[in-house]
């Protein structure tokens, strides 16, 4: 097991942004970015190569037991690094959006949640993540979001959000 490279994500939604939003949105997303950037940055500075790797490992654990409890609920679920990418999707979801699996999660994919919501959800998306991203008084975020199917077609929806830390309180997993 080898460290995840978040920076990449990071860097993939900033060449993602100007080919999809209005000036004005892009300022949304950067400045929500810019609430917990920081913060990240400063808690991920001390860390050595050994808590990166268990770091990863932890989260690895994580997906296979929320990949288990997922399974016994049958409720339209995805799993996403802070970064977006998604890791982990339960078959409703893909029901509920005409996605096929493979597209979302396998070897050599990367899907990023925000590529799944039409532009507003997304900069609400950084938004409210920004807001609760080190809080520790909300359990969970609760939303409005256009999905986009594949074709583009919108799939209003109500969500929720829980954003779960790793041991050095870094926000880890997102559980949508």
């Amino acid at each position: 097991t080898k460290p995840y490279d978040y920076t990449e994500g990071y860097h993939f939604l900033m060449k993602h942004l100007p080919t999809r939003f209005e000036k004005n949105d892009i300022l949304r997303i950067v400045r929500a970015l810019a609430i917990f950037r920081p913060s990240l940055i400063a808690l991920q500075m001390p860390l050595s190569l050994d808590d990166e790797v268990f770091v990863e490992k932890c989260f690895q654990r994580s997906l296979l037991e929320l990949d288990k409890l997922m399974s016994f609920s049958g409720t339209p679920t995805v799993v996403w690094r802070r970064t977006g990418e998604i890791c982990l999707v339960a078959p409703e979801f893909c029901m509920l959006t005409e996605w096929a699996m493979e597209d979302l999660v396998g070897p050599g994919k990367r899907k990023y949640i925000y590529e799944l919501f039409e532009n507003q959800s997304v900069v609400e998306y950084w938004e409210n993540f920004a807001s609760h991203a080190f809080e520790n008084t909300t359990q969970s975020v609760y939303s409005h979001c256009v999905l986009l199917k594949p074709s583009g077609a919108p799939v209003p929806s109500t969500f929720c959000f829980s954003i779960r830390r790793d041991l050095f309180d870094l926000p880890s997993v997102v559980i949508g």
